[in-house]
């Protein structure tokens, strides 16, 4: 039975991408992660930080390091690559090397799209993932659907990614959920689909 972090996370595919792909057709401003915050790190040394900083740092490989580390982890024999949504974590939790631990992967490559959900137990504060990567805040209406104004998100844009990141409830402080978006592929995902935007502060995207 999926929890009801699964069941969210697999329900905003449509929501992620437009949002990524607007936010980034409006914002100039790139994230401010050095690349020297994430050069030293490995395979067997995945934090919260590296998934944080690593597409920002290096773009669409960067990210595509992160799926294949984080596949590795979870010892799930499916190449990245799915739409649907396969939840890559079957098998449980991901203890990452800094001891933060992740709930569930959710792979949505094919679109562009991987998203994470972090675990609670040991807290990531949603405070220091905007420090690590200098996300700004989007505005609660986009995601009107989901969390409404309890619902925080913030998103910070640089090499053609966009690392999307936020909470669930009110009151909480603890980061919760990741999205890692290649926005090239987001945007051709929305355009060939057809997809209407979520939101109606969102632009409208032009073809």
């Amino acid at each position: 039975m999926q929890s009801r972090g699964q069941r969210q996370i697999k329900g905003w595919l449509p929501s992620i991408i437009t949002l990524a792909v607007s936010v980034s057709a409006c914002s100039a401003e790139g994230a401010r992660v050095r690349a020297s915050d994430v050069q030293n790190n490995s395979a067997s040394n995945v934090t919260i930080e590296r998934i944080l900083s690593l597409p920002l740092t290096k773009g669409a490989a960067g990210m595509q390091q992160i799926v294949s580390e984080l596949f590795r982890l979870a010892n799930h024999s499916n190449a990245p690559g799915t739409i649907a949504g396969d939840i890559v974590t079957k098998d449980g939790v991901l203890t990452l090397s800094d001891g933060h631990r992740i709930d569930v992967v959710i792979d949505y490559t094919n679109a562009g799209v991987l998203s994470i959900g972090v675990d609670k137990a040991r807290c990531f504060t949603l405070k220091d993932a905007v420090r690590i990567t200098g996300a700004k805040p989007v505005s609660a209406v986009s995601y009107p659907y989901v969390e409404g104004h309890n619902y925080d998100t913030y998103s910070a844009i640089a090499s053609g990614v966009d690392v999307n990141i936020g909470k669930f409830t009110a009151g909480e402080d603890c980061l919760t959920e990741i999205h890692l978006v290649d926005v090239k592929t987001a945007a051709d995902f929305v355009m060939k689909n057809k997809l209407e935007l979520p939101a109606k502060n969102m632009p409208v995207l032009k073809p």
